[in-house]
């Protein structure tokens, strides 16, 4: 689908991929002029060159330049000035992708506006730009961050939500063999860790900027990412649920795995308890030196092997009687 702002490109920068002007309501798509404005959301590909340049004309301190353009990112919240910087993750919901290779996307308010960077599509933004075309986005700047906010909170439940199916499916996994469920949940252990790995530190993000917040949103607004601060919370009491579940399930699955070793050691050593009185037998009849009873009888070596037998019956009884097995 083309996007409105996709319908006039030819005056954007190439690294620019979205803006729209939130000082009318509904917000309206911007195709030009897009320095020197106010209230107005800028979202950027940060991996071409000349974004730099643009945003040192649009007047953006070369520290900030750094933090949005950098390659290895963490979630985090930061006062700049009149301003702030939010770095946040979300899942990864490209077609081929590992939903838990989490996609980073930098919001920097500056100078009354938004800008946002992306090396990668991301759905939930692709969401908010959605209702923005169609007038049903929202109201105000701040309004389309929590907005977005809450997307991207949505779309991790919903891969938490896989993640949970794929955990009760591999705990009723009765036909399953013990490696395999241990591959698979090994799979499911480093997804689970890798969201963690950046949700903890998003968490805390959410809470500064909540704490912070007074001086851009308004009472409801606050209320608003609260929530989603609250989502957020909810997501890794989810993780951490899921994470104990995972190691109640590995240690039931190495618990299986040593009782089957310790029952097949011992009925080996049953086997081999039975055997050693008659190997030790068979050996000594088996010296080939005279004086050997029964060599001169051709009915001995029957003899012999019924006495075995019988040695094997009476051993079999006693390790019986004595509640071997």
């Amino acid at each position: 689908m083309t996007t409105i702002s996709e319908q006039t490109p030819s005056q954007r920068p190439s690294f620019m991929i979205d803006a729209w002007d939130f000082s009318q309501h509904p917000a309206q798509p911007i195709h030009q002029d897009f320095h020197g404005r106010q209230n107005s959301w800028f979202h950027f590909q940060r991996d071409i060159a000349d974004l730099e340049q643009w945003l040192i004309a649009a007047g953006i301190p070369e520290p900030l330049i750094d933090a949005v353009i950098a390659e290895d990112t963490r979630p985090r919240y930061e006062r700049v000035g009149e301003g702030y910087l939010l770095i946040l993750r979300t899942v990864n919901l490209a077609e081929g992708a590992e939903p838990e290779d989490m996609l980073s996307l930098r919001v920097l308010f500056y100078g009354g506006n938004i800008f946002s960077f992306r090396k990668r599509p991301i759905k939930s933004v692709g969401i908010v730009q959605k209702r923005l075309e169609e007038r049903q986005g929202p109201e105000s700047l701040h309004d389309f961050l929590v907005m977005l906010i809450e997307e991207m909170n949505n779309r991790i439940e919903e891969f938490i939500d896989v993640i949970e199916e794929e955990m009760e499916a591999l705990e009723d996994d009765d036909e399953g063999t013990t490696s395999s469920r241990q591959v698979q949940l090994t799979k499911l252990h480093r997804r689970m860790l890798r969201l963690t790995r950046f949700l903890r530190p998003q968490l805390t993000a959410i809470e500064r900027m909540a704490a912070d917040g007074s001086k851009w949103f308004d009472a409801e607004l606050i209320q608003w990412l609260q929530n989603e601060r609250d989502s957020t919370h909810r997501i890794l009491e989810s993780l951490d649920m899921l994470l104990e579940q995972v190691w109640m399930l590995r240690e039931h699955l190495q618990q299986q795995v040593a009782e089957k070793m310790n029952r097949n050691t011992y009925w080996l050593s049953m086997i081999a308890g039975i055997f050693l009185p008659i190997s030790f037998l068979t050996g000594l009849f088996g010296i080939n030196i005279g004086g050997m009873p029964g060599v001169d009888d051709g009915n001995a070596f029957w003899i012999f092997v019924y006495v075995l037998l019988g040695i094997a019956i009476v051993e079999f009884l006693l390790l019986r009687r004595l509640r071997f097995w």
